[in-house]
């Protein structure tokens, strides 16, 4: 039981950042992104290619992947997203769901349809943790996800840029009247948690399987954590994401592989019942659905 629990742990540390940065571009910007697990998707993808092509560390190619990300994604803010802003939900999701598609089928026509994985050696190596063999792969995945959150929480409660986020998050009209640049700020957010999503897919490729596919059970297994956590909840999403993997591996272990999705959406409609707004949400999701 104890190994379980280590081991969900560490597979919700990952699941908790790409979920951060989906709560995040919500939570200031209230678009809800149906893409974002594409960027997980491609963060996984880029690396895993480019390493196996090249024979490099994986991890020196996953810097090289997130930081070639960073325009791309300023760019789809720029091009589509910011297009969206103020308009319907119905706009917001359709779009972004095309995108989601748009993205799917970039992979797949470069990379084809068959599913990559990369052996690293030292990914793939054991360490003891807390008596416990784990993967050294998953404990650097963990690591580096709880270091990337925590470094997100001190640059939005401890810097001036970071309290210029949160204050556009909390009325977007009284920022813009004390001058403060509500599209530089929208682009500085989206650009900021599409790069955690990608941070997470590095951090994933050297010891886990990808394929064009993969984004969808990331964005659908994220929306469950942000909506666990609260919608717009950075701290929400990041204790939501590490419970999500406990449940995922419990259930996974005791009840078969088959049963672990199901039973996360099974935890999110319990949650919506009992708790439409999460454990420190302000906004549920019903509320964020009609525009509350």
């Amino acid at each position: 039981m104890w190994d379980l629990l280590v081991l969900g742990i560490m597979a919700g540390g990952v699941l908790a950042l790409v979920a951060v940065g989906l709560t995040l571009i919500f939570g200031v910007m209230d678009v809800m992104n149906f893409s974002h697990g594409e960027f997980v998707m491609l963060g996984m993808m880029a690396t895993t290619v480019v390493a196996t092509a090249t024979g490099m560390n994986p991890y020196v190619v996953g810097l090289l992947v997130l930081i070639a990300s960073l325009p791309l994604s300023y760019l789809i803010y720029v091009g589509i997203i910011r297009q969206t802003l103020g308009k319907s939900l119905n706009v917001q999701i359709f779009t972004t769901l095309g995108l989601s598609i748009a993205l799917q089928a970039v992979a797949l026509m470069a990379f084809g349809s068959r599913t990559f994985a990369f052996s690293d050696p030292f990914a793939s190596s054991r360490i003891q943790v807390l008596g416990i063999a784990v993967e050294v792969g998953r404990v650097i995945a963990f690591l580096g996800g709880i270091l990337l959150v925590a470094g997100l929480w001190y640059f939005l409660y401890r810097t001036r840029a970071g309290k210029q986020i949160r204050a556009v998050s909390e009325d977007n009209y009284a920022a813009k009247v004390v001058g403060l640049r509500i599209n530089r700020t929208y682009a500085t957010v989206f650009v900021l948690g599409s790069a955690f999503a990608v941070a997470a897919g590095v951090l994933l490729a050297p010891f886990t399987a990808v394929s064009s596919t993969t984004g969808l059970h990331f964005v659908l297994t994220s929306f469950v954590v942000v909506v666990l956590g609260g919608m717009g909840s950075v701290s929400g999403a990041f204790i939501g994401g590490l419970v999500v993997g406990v449940i995922e591996t419990l259930v996974g272990y005791y009840f078969g592989t088959q049963w672990m999705q199901a039973s996360v959406f099974i935890l999110f409609v319990v949650m919506l019942a009992l708790r439409p707004r999460g454990l420190f949400g302000k906004k549920s999701l019903d509320s964020a659905m009609v525009g509350g």
